[in-house]
């Protein structure tokens, strides 16, 4: 199994496993995620892009502001940075852009932050980020601070099914208490709104 494939696996990558390793847990945890759960990847995606479908950045910080401000860019050249910003639909930023800009998430405001998810999320969930967004959706300290609330119940749904999809995996494992306790706090939330 190649390292930078993770969701989109198959039965060609379960072999190459085999032949590394002889731990029989770990393969039949792969087996049972490529016969289960990789078919539902494209489900989830499909929701993501549905419930995603008309989020705009507004005055969210953007893609290539937010690396600006990870470089220490001056006002001008931030100001720059923003103007090539995409602001009004997610589906138009290129992977390579979201590869070449993988530390902006830590620099986004909480509007940046839900404009820019689904990009990042359906990037990874089709094994072409490697830099670990899905992540930042389930970690306990919320960063940055507030952008859950912003989500539509849309979109918590979307998220949760990530959620779902993701604690089956076997990389994930490790993971499970805190993607638990986030698919907790969004059911919560989606239950209130």
């Amino acid at each position: 199994m190649t390292d930078d494939r993770c969701f989109r696996i198959d039965e060609m990558d379960l072999d190459e496993l085999r032949d590394r390793t002889r731990d029989q847990t770990l393969i039949d945890a792969f087996s049972n995620w490529i016969r289960n759960f990789a078919p539902h990847v494209d489900e989830v995606i499909a929701e993501i892009s549905a419930a995603f479908a008309n989020n705009k950045l507004r005055d969210g910080i953007g893609l290539f502001e937010a690396t600006g401000l990870d470089d220490y860019a001056s006002d001008e050249e931030l100001r720059r940075l923003r103007a090539s910003d995409e602001k009004l639909d997610w589906k138009r930023i290129s992977t390579a852009d979201l590869s070449r800009c993988y530390c902006s998430p830590s620099f986004f405001d909480p509007q940046g932050f839900v404009f820019h998810l689904p990009a990042f999320l359906i990037a990874e969930l089709n094994d072409e980020h490697p830099y670990g967004f899905i992540d930042r959706i389930y970690r306990t300290e919320e960063h940055p601070e507030g952008w859950r609330a912003l989500l539509t119940n849309k979109q918590r749904v979307a998220i949760i099914a990530v959620l779902e999809l993701i604690r089956e995996h076997p990389d994930y494992q490790h993971e499970l208490d805190d993607i638990d306790a986030s698919l907790e706090r969004f059911r919560g939330a989606q239950s209130m709104g």
